[in-house]
């Protein structure tokens, strides 16, 4: 966490209870169903079934049991600026997940990079998906998933609460600040050939038991290096793509400590460099004086 206040023990038991010990779990399809308090900031943790775990375990070329795969938080006062955001877990698992666009949402983005082989998704630029594509997807998510939620108003110290939350579940879909295992490194070269198509990574080795994945795109790229640009789309996605400052984004990619440059170094990033970097891609980001955001369209 890059600031503000901790959240109390007891809220810690009662999300996990929420999302995972004791989860009040609806099909995707349904949503919102009597789900109450959609409209607050809180938690929510991301089920597949047995079938959809096997769509999964095809695309990973990895074995994935049916289960909990994904959890996050919506709403989280943004640190270390303290910018609040109006963000509510109907507008993040409807507007965002379920109804969004691979653009906008890290948990779609990285079921389409797992699902672009199975459900033959057509990828028309870097992180996107032609309008068909996204609507497969969007069908898919609601045949095979299941949401469960945890409503939680106190905005200053979610970001924390999710931290600690992340730690402790280990969902095995989540990317930031969790352990590197074999699911996270397929996912992670999965997601970069679908946010760089026209230069694709090398994707590491699979095991040579369990499931075997069909070829996919051919690899041209021997590097792991995660770019600038990517690292800032991945922070945008993980908050809402609400509007963050220059200053406010630098200080996250450079807490998080992910973006290498390919001659392996990691370097500290300026408010400037985040600037420059989203004046090179305006396909990918829009700004606004100093603050930027990912571009829709």
């Amino acid at each position: 966490m890059a600031g503000g206040p901790v959240c109390s023990p007891y809220a810690l038991a009662a999300a996990l209870r929420a999302l995972d010990r004791n989860p009040a779990r609806i099909a995707a399809a349904d949503w919102p169903s009597d789900f109450t308090d959609i409209n607050q900031a809180g938690l929510y943790s991301w089920w597949v079934d047995i079938s959809g775990g096997e769509h999964l375990s095809d695309g990973l070329g990895l074995p994935l049991a049916a289960g909990r795969i994904y959890a996050g938080q919506t709403g989280a006062t943004m640190w270390p600026s303290g910018t609040p955001s109006g963000m509510s877990l109907d507008q993040r698992v409807d507007g965002l997940h379920l109804s969004g666009k691979i653009r906008g949402s890290t948990f779609r983005l990285s079921l389409a990079s797992i699902l672009a082989e199975p459900l033959g998704l057509e990828v028309v630029g870097e992180t996107k998906l032609a309008a068909a594509s996204e609507e497969t997807l969007s069908h898919w998510m609601t045949a095979h998933l299941a949401v469960a939620i945890f409503p939680f108003d106190d905005r200053d110290s979610l970001e924390d609460l999710e931290t600690k939350v992340l730690g402790t579940l280990d969902p095995p879909f989540n990317l930031d600040k969790m352990a590197k295992t074999p699911v996270r490194t397929r996912l992670s070269s999965l997601r970069r050939q679908l946010a760089h198509p026209e230069t694709v990574a090398a994707a590491p080795a699979l095991p040579t038991t369990g499931p075997k994945r069909p070829s996919a795109v051919k690899a041209s790229v021997q590097t792991e290096a995660i770019t600038l640009h990517f690292e800032m789309a991945e922070i945008l996605r993980e908050r809402d793509n609400a509007w963050m400052s220059s200053k406010d984004l630098a200080a996250l990619v450079n807490t998080r400590g992910r973006y290498i440059k390919k001659h392996g170094s990691s370097p500290t990033v300026s408010d400037w460099q985040i600037r420059a970097r989203a004046r090179k891609y305006p396909q990918l980001f829009e700004r606004d004086g100093s603050r930027v955001r990912l571009r829709d369209s």
